[in-house]
């Protein structure tokens, strides 16, 4: 892909971004996807076949900034608890993303009539974290305790906690983001929770 045809496709996702957010699935038409863009419909159709493939592609796209996001400054070689704690962090500032829960809306909304929709959200933007983090924890386990860790698992788990204690509560009771102090209880809570689960008490005494 040249350099001009990846600019116009963003361009393009940037338009999409702002109509399915504002309309909906439903409420978005390509029409007012080029409009947004500053493309014709011509041009739209070129890079896109129809609104499911440009909205799947738009997901796909929010997700992938969000997991580089989210895994920013982890260090293999660095301390357990403090890698954990920095990916809590980070994973918190990306789940309350005004835009990631605008987003996540219109696919809970939009996945009951096309459930390949709400599929490529959770490939493209739920599985990857959870596979990141549970190669991370087996390849970080000490080799007594990697016989009963179950790590996918252990990863579904942190996550699910972040998310329950900080994205339902917003989008569901519409709830103002959590402050800063209450955010730090959050990813302390997590991280000593995994950090149990894995039988690395000394450290998870220290969290």
């Amino acid at each position: 892909m040249t350099e001009r045809t990846e600019k116009k496709r963003g361009q393009i996702l940037e338009g999409a971004r702002i109509v399915f957010l504002a309309e909906g699935f439903d409420g978005a038409s390509m029409e007012a996807i080029a409009q947004a863009a500053g493309v014709s419909k011509g041009t739209l159709y070129t890079y896109f076949k129809g609104k499911n493939e440009l909205f799947t592609a738009l997901v796909a796209a929010c997700q992938n900034r969000s997991l580089k996001a989210t895994f920013r400054g982890m260090n293999r070689a660095g301390d357990l608890r403090e890698n954990l704690e920095t990916l809590a962090r980070h994973y918190l500032d990306a789940v309350r993303e005004p835009d990631n829960l605008a987003l996540l809306r219109v696919v809970v909304g939009a996945s009951a009539k096309l459930p390949s929709l709400g599929r490529a959200f959770y490939e493209t933007g739920m599985q990857p974290p959870i596979e990141r983090l549970a190669r991370y924890l087996a390849d970080n386990t000490p080799p007594k305790e990697t016989d009963i860790l179950d790590a996918e698992l252990a990863a579904v788990q942190f996550f699910a906690f972040l998310r329950a204690s900080v994205a339902i509560p917003m989008l569901i009771a519409h709830e103002p983001s959590p402050s800063p102090q209450r955010c730090s209880e959050i990813v302390a809570q997590a991280v000593r929770t995994l950090l149990r689960d894995l039988g690395n008490q000394s450290i998870a005494a220290e969290a």
